[in-house]
C-alpha cells in the first residue's frame, strides 16, 4: 500500500483561521508529521513554522506538546468512529454493526492510511509515556465497550453462540483488526490486496461469533 504522505499547501502567516479551524489545521500538520518523520520527528516548533505562524499562537491552542498529542488522538477517535451508512428504515443488527465495522477499517486503509501509520506511532510512544499512555488507554476503551455492546446484542438476538465470552471477543476482535492495520502498513498491500484481506478476517470473525457461517 503507497503510505507516503503528499505535502499539504500551508496558510501564509497573514492568513487568519477561526480559532476551530487553526486547531484542526495544527493538529493535521502534527499527524503529517508524524507520519513522514515518526513520532521523534514531531517538533513543537516546527509545527509553528509549518502553519507559518508564532510560537507564542501555537502555545495559546495547545500549551505544550503533550496537549497537542491529545489532539491529534481526539482527531483519530473521531475517524475511527465513523462507521459506513447504516441500512436505512430498520434498526442495524448486531451482524449488520460486526460488517460495518470490518468495512470503515478497510475504507480507512484505503483512503486514509496514516490514520493507522499515526496511531502506531503514539502507540509505539504510549509505552513509555504515561501521560500519552493514558490517552490511547481511554481511545481503546471506547471502542472495547462498543465491541461488547454489539456482541452481546448479538447474544441476545440469536446471532452469536450463547456460549461467548463477550469481553473476550472484544478484546480478540481489537487485536484482530489492529493487525489487520499493522500488516496493511507494514507489508505495503495494495488497494486490492487490503480489500482481500478486511474481507476474509470479516467473514472468520463472523463465523467465529455466529452459530452458524453467513
Amino acid at each position: 500500500m503507497e503510505t507516503r504522505v503528499k505535502p499539504q499547501p500551508r496558510p501564509g502567516p497573514k492568513l487568519k483561521l477561526a480559532a476551530t479551524d487553526r486547531r484542526r489545521q495544527l493538529v493535521a500538520i502534527a499527524m503529517d508529521l508524524i507520519a513522514t518523520k515518526g513520532f521523534e520527528g514531531l517538533r513543537y516548533q516546527e509545527v509553528a513554522k509549518e502553519a507559518g505562524i508564532i510560537n507564542a499562537t501555537l502555545f495559546y491552542h495547545f500549551s505544550t506538546k503533550e496537549e497537542l498529542i491529545q489532539g491529534v488522538m481526539q482527531h483519530l477517535g473521531e475517524e475511527f468512529r465513523k462507521t459506513p451508512a447504516r441500512p436505512a428504515g430498520k434498526p442495524p443488527t448486531a451482524l449488520e454493526e460486526l460488517r460495518l465495522e470490518f468495512e470503515g477499517v478497510g475504507e480507512l486503509l484505503q483512503e486514509q492510511p496514516k490514520l493507522f501509520l499515526v496511531l502506531t506511532e503514539i502507540s509505539l510512544r504510549a509505552l513509555r509515556d504515561p501521560v500519552i499512555e493514558s490517552v490511547v488507554r481511554t481511545l481503546d476503551e471506547f471502542w472495547r465497550q462498543h465491541l461488547i455492546e454489539v456482541i452481546g446484542l448479538g447474544v441476545q438476538q440469536g446471532t452469536f453462540r450463547p456460549d461467548i465470552d463477550v469481553e473476550a471477543a472484544a478484546v480478540a476482535l481489537m487485536a484482530q483488526i489492529k493487525g489487520i492495520g499493522f500488516h496493511a502498513m507494514t507489508g505495503k498491500l495494495k488497494r486490492r490486496e487490503v480489500q482481500q484481506t478486511v474481507s476474509e478476517i470479516a467473514c472468520q470473525a463472523e463465523y467465529w461469533l455466529a452459530r452458524r457461517a453467513k
